[in-house]
């Protein structure tokens, strides 16, 4: 398995290999996944948020017309992208359920036992928070922090908000999927995720090009994904399997 860094802009090429693309919230479980699979030497993965315009998202790749065997991202992505004929070769199946985690600096001392009032409270009292350009950003950026009348965020793109969070001393506040933030438990506090009058149900999605020379080795990897093994890692990284 070749793994793509996930800044680049790298573009897929034709060959015998499975492309694989996937957004954030699932990039650390398929890592995982991938090594507990037999076959990965003959996978490439490439990575790219499932909303926004950066050069690597997975709406940008699309519109390049980059060809991918798999893809991983958002359901709301996926219908969006239907509806704009983007994605119309596709077929999608749901594999996750995600929620939107957040996470202070490591020396911070910050209690939060998932009360609103709490919530309101710490993000109010926030310098600057930082939020992804991905799903989770949208839905703050448009219904939940109008609701609150927070405009002290700023949209990070092509970082990862844990990594921006113990890095970056203007922000002491960060919002992404949980999943994408759980790497960075041992750099950043991380609270847990948002109350549960304030939560929204993520559905992360596998898309696959049907007509496809590759299909055999794509209802292989399918099928693998079905696995209690490959359950157990998508509990193990904080996400809840649907497939």
């Amino acid at each position: 398995m070749k793994k793509i860094d996930v800044t680049s802009n790298i573009k897929p090429k034709k060959n015998n290999d499975l492309n694989i693309l996937t957004s954030g919230a699932f990039a650390a479980p398929l890592f995982e996944i991938l090594k507990s699979y037999k076959k990965n030497k003959s996978i490439k993965l490439y990575f790219g948020s499932s909303f926004g315009d950066a050069k690597n998202s997975v709406p940008t790749r699309l519109k390049q017309k980059q060809n991918f065997d798999i893809i991983f991202l958002s359901a709301d992505a996926y219908n969006q992208f239907n509806k704009k004929k983007l994605i119309k070769y596709y077929t999608k199946i749901d594999i996750v359920d995600s929620e939107i985690g957040f996470v202070v600096k490591k020396k911070n001392k910050v209690k939060y036992n998932y009360n609103p009032f709490q919530f309101v409270q710490l993000v109010k009292k926030s310098k600057k928070i930082a939020i992804a350009a991905s799903a989770s950003g949208i839905y703050l950026k448009q219904n939940l922090f109008p609701k609150l009348k927070v405009k002290n965020y700023c949209i990070v793109k092509g970082k990862r908000i844990g990594s921006v969070i113990s890095e970056d001393k203007t922000f002491d506040l960060g919002f992404q999927q949980y999943s994408e933030l759980l790497p960075y438990k041992n750099k950043v506090s991380l609270l847990g995720t948002l109350p549960t009058q304030m939560k929204k149900r993520f559905v992360f999605s596998l898309a696959y090009l049907k007509e496809n020379e590759k299909i055999k080795k794509i209802d292989q990897f399918i099928s693998f994904l079905k696995s209690k093994r490959v359950s157990s890692i998508i509990k193990k990284k904080g996400l809840t399997p649907l497939i």
